[in-house]
C-alpha cells in the first residue's frame, strides 16, 4: 500500500446499501468495470492516468449511459453518473500537481470549468472486455451533512484532516498534500435527516492507517468530541458522527 501525498491515512473502500444486490452487481461489473464485487462499491474512483479515464467514458457512450455531468477542477477531470438506485458515481483522473493551484498556506484551490470531453473520448480505446485499468481505487468521498462547517471540524478533529478549500456551503479536506479525501456539503438542506443504519445508501465506508498508534490516537480525538465509538476488533473501530455517518478505521492489511 502507498501513503501518496505526506497522507497518514488511505481510503479503502465505501459500502453500500442496495435493494437487489444482483442488479447493482451487474452495474458495477458490467458497466463501471469493477472485476470483482460483493457488497462494497466504490463512490469516487481514482483512475490511474488520463487515457484510462478515456477508455471509461467510451464504455459508457457505447453503453449509452446516461452522465449527470462532467468537469475540470483544476486539479482532476472528472466524469458523474449514477447506479440504479440512485447513489453518486465520480470517475476522475488527477492532474499532474505541478499544475494544481496550491497556495502558500497548503490550500488547494478547486474550480468547476467545461471538461474536454471530446479530446478525451478520442483518447479512449474499446476494451472488450472491459474492466477498470490496473490502479484504480477510491479517491475520496462526498457525504451530505446538515452542517458542513460543523462536519469539517469534526473530520479535521477526529481523523487528523486539514481544510484544503471551502465554501460556506461545503468543505474539502484532506491529509497530506492531496486535494481532498473528504468532501462534505450542505446541499441537501440544513434539514437533511440523520443517517439511519439500513437505510438504502450509504452503510459506511472504510479508512486504513498503517500504525497501531494511529488507530488509538483517532479513538481517543473521537472520545474527546463526544463521537460514538464501536470497537469491531482489536484493530478496527467504528465512528458515527452526528449525522449519523459511520466510518470505519482499520490497520492496513
Amino acid at each position: 500500500m502507498t501513503y501518496e501525498y505526506k497522507s497518514h491515512i488511505y481510503l479503502a473502500e465505501t459500502v453500500l446499501n442496495v435493494k437487489d444486490l444482483a442488479s447493482q452487481t451487474a452495474f458495477y461489473q458490467q458497466v463501471i468495470g469493477l472485476e470483482i464485487l460483493s457488497q462494497t462499491e466504490t463512490e469516487s474512483i481514482l483512475l490511474p492516468t488520463r487515457k484510462a479515464l478515456a477508455d471509461v467514458l467510451k464504455h459508457l457512450t457505447d453503453l449509452q449511459i446516461p452522465l449527470v455531468g462532467g468537469a475540470d477542477h483544476g486539479y482532476s477531470e472528472a466524469i458523474y453518473l449514477e447506479d440504479l438506485e440512485g447513489n453518486g458515481i465520480e470517475l476522475y483522473r488527477d492532474k499532474p500537481v505541478s499544475t494544481w493551484d496550491i497556495r502558500e498556506d497548503g490550500r488547494i484551490i478547486g474550480v468547476t470549468e467545461a471538461l474536454a470531453a471530446q479530446d478525451i473520448y478520442e483518447l479512449g480505446e474499446r476494451v472488450e472486455p472491459f474492466i477498470l485499468a490496473e490502479g484504480t481505487r477510491m479517491g475520496h468521498i462526498h457525504l451530505s451533512v446538515k452542517d458542513s462547517r460543523k462536519s469539517s471540524q469534526f473530520y479535521q478533529k477526529v481523523l487528523g484532516l486539514e481544510d484544503k478549500f471551502s465554501v460556506p456551503s461545503a468543505s474539502w479536506i484532506a491529509a497530506g498534500d492531496y486535494h481532498h479525501h473528504l468532501a462534505v456539503n450542505e446541499w441537501g438542506g440544513k434539514g437533511l435527516a440523520s443517517r439511519k443504519q439500513g437505510l438504502p445508501g450509504l452503510a459506511y465506508y472504510v479508512i486504513e492507517v498503517a500504525h497501531k498508534k494511529e488507530l488509538l490516537t483517532i479513538a481517543q480525538r473521537a472520545q474527546e468530541v463526544d463521537a460514538p465509538i464501536k470497537w469491531m476488533t482489536s484493530s478496527q473501530l467504528e465512528i458515527t458522527d452526528s449525522d449519523g455517518i459511520v466510518t470505519r478505521i482499520r490497520l492496513a492489511r
